[in-house]
């Protein structure tokens, strides 16, 4: 047992066996750049969040100028009291808006112009920053120059939407009278305010 021992001691070292080396490996492909558009709605609109209902009023006053028909004058003064309403209806910018309106309308100029009209639409339109445009069509009726009177007004909103704000619209108008039409186009600016947001 101990001449064993001895002889593994006394034994000269041996060598370490060599492993072989790694194989060769191909060069990797270079990489292509693929643009991959996006599906669906983008992470940005879940930080947007949606503004809430606004309702107010506004009162404008302008000029109602005639286009054709039997109007007395050419020209008249113009009176809008409208209730209005500002509804963003998307978080995207610029957001998509209603805009509702419910109100009246006086015209009053020489030779007996006289028109009251009520008034109801809901406009279309887009705002952001604090500015609003839309179209907007409206229903109108009441009596002009002493004769019923039906017809229809669309006009371009251009406002300022804060607590208290501004706008112009240019808006044109067809009555329908008994046994005539009155086309007119108005100016007017508008002063308004916004109730506290609707909650």
């Amino acid at each position: 047992m101990l001449a064993l021992l001895f002889a593994l001691v006394s034994a000269p070292p041996t060598e370490p066996t060599q492993l072989p080396g790694p194989p060769p490996l191909p060069e990797p492909p270079p990489l292509l750049r693929e643009d991959h558009r996006e599906r669906g709605r983008s992470p940005g609109y879940y930080f947007n969040h949606r503004e809430r209902p606004r309702l107010g009023a506004r009162v404008g006053v302008g000029v109602d100028g005639r286009l054709a028909g039997p109007m007395p004058a050419r020209a008249a003064f113009a009176l809008d009291v409208l209730a209005v309403g500002r509804i963003p209806a998307s978080r995207r910018h610029p957001r998509f808006t209603l805009f509702p309106e419910l109100g009246f309308s006086l015209s009053a100029g020489p030779r007996d112009t006289r028109g009251y009209l009520f008034n109801a639409g809901l406009g279309l339109g887009g705002s952001d920053g604090g500015i609003g445009i839309a179209v907007v069509p409206r229903f109108v009726a009441g009596s002009y120059s002493g004769q019923r009177a039906l017809g229809l007004r669309a006009g371009l909103l251009v406002e300022k939407i804060n607590p208290n704000g501004g706008g112009i619209e240019l808006a044109y108008q067809a009555l329908f009278l008994p046994g005539a039409t009155v086309h007119t186009i108005h100016i007017t600016l508008y002063l308004g305010f916004l109730l506290p947001k609707v909650y």
